[in-house]
């Protein structure tokens, strides 16, 4: 059912507007990172500047989502930028109910159809970003002679988002997953960026490159605020761990550990890192011991 989402015949070219500016990160997403001014900090890692702006501005391209190729066919050019905008709506309410949760409860209560629709998130959040298009693109440049994936960079980002078969294998990954929530009290608050859900190998040692979420023992990162990280562990290395499905874990934050978690935002953003205030020291410390991951043209494969 929630696979219908993605489903570019089930909607209407008069769902919504025509907006020009896409963002690949959602602005609903974005709101939860803002200070009490509504701005949020930016780090932009390419040239070190630090500089404040409103969710809307970030994280965007214009036409980002437009596929010209169906409206030469007499279809809406802009359906995916729709899908996703309808997707957002319902996460949105999904996640500022799981935070009204949190003030009652350590354990959140999840219905099935929401956990497919934040793991349908989770993944589309995964394929959609400007990172990712870069990535498919180098990697089917790599894979196919005589093919210019840049050239083809909107319409082979769509068609893997338009991949029902692909689509669900890894929605019912993310949500076979085990699901647990950090909570930071510590005084530095989780980052998150312009390629905002982090894999971890299972060693905790290595941020994994691209949707890489079948490899064994592996673990999602995902800021939610400044205060709420969602990590979904693979149910069979992390067993041990079911106890605390759905729930608030009891590891206790420490600056420390923020910042671990941040490093992966800092390395594996395609170039702008968020938060709610403008202290971005320790993004300078990583990226000057780690200069690969500042590099934008770095090769991957």
């Amino acid at each position: 059912m929630i696979i219908r989402v993605l489903n570019h015949k089930d909607i209407s070219s008069d769902y919504m507007g025509d907006p020009k500016q896409h963002h690949f990160v959602p602005r609903f997403y974005l709101s939860a990172f803002a200070n009490a001014e509504g701005r949020i900090c930016v780090f932009d890692k390419l040239t070190d500047k630090i500089f404040q702006t409103i969710p809307e501005n970030l994280a965007k391209q214009s036409q980002f989502y437009r596929i010209d190729e169906l409206a030469q066919h007499g279809l809406d050019p802009l359906v995916l930028e729709k899908q996703l905008s309808e997707l957002e709506y319902e996460t949105s309410n999904i996640i500022n109910n799981w935070f009204h949760q949190w003030t009652f409860s350590e354990k959140l209560i999840i219905p099935d159809v929401n956990r497919e629709i934040i793991s349908l998130y989770i993944v589309t959040q995964l394929l959609r970003t400007a990172e990712a298009r870069e990535i498919f693109v180098q990697f089917s440049d790599l894979a196919i002679e005589e093919y210019d994936a840049n050239e083809d960079a909107r319409n082979l980002q769509a068609a893997l988002l338009w991949d029902n078969e692909l689509v669900a294998s890894m929605i019912k990954r993310v949500s076979d997953c085990i699901w647990i929530f950090g909570r930071n009290e510590s005084a530095t608050p989780f980052w998150t960026s312009d390629h905002p859900v982090q894999i971890k190998s299972r060693d905790n040692r290595q941020w994994i490159l691209g949707p890489r979420i079948f490899d064994d023992g592996m673990y999602i990162v995902f800021p939610l605020s400044p205060n709420i990280v969602m990590y979904c562990k693979d149910p069979d290395h992390w067993k041990f761990l079911k106890e605390f499905e759905s729930s608030i874990s009891p590891v206790k934050f420490t600056d420390e550990l923020v910042l671990h978690e941040n490093s992966g935002q800092v390395g594996m953003s395609s170039r702008f890192v968020f938060s709610p205030d403008n202290n971005f020291t320790f993004a300078n410390d990583f990226l000057a011991e780690n200069q690969h991951f500042k590099n934008p043209n770095r090769r991957r494969f």
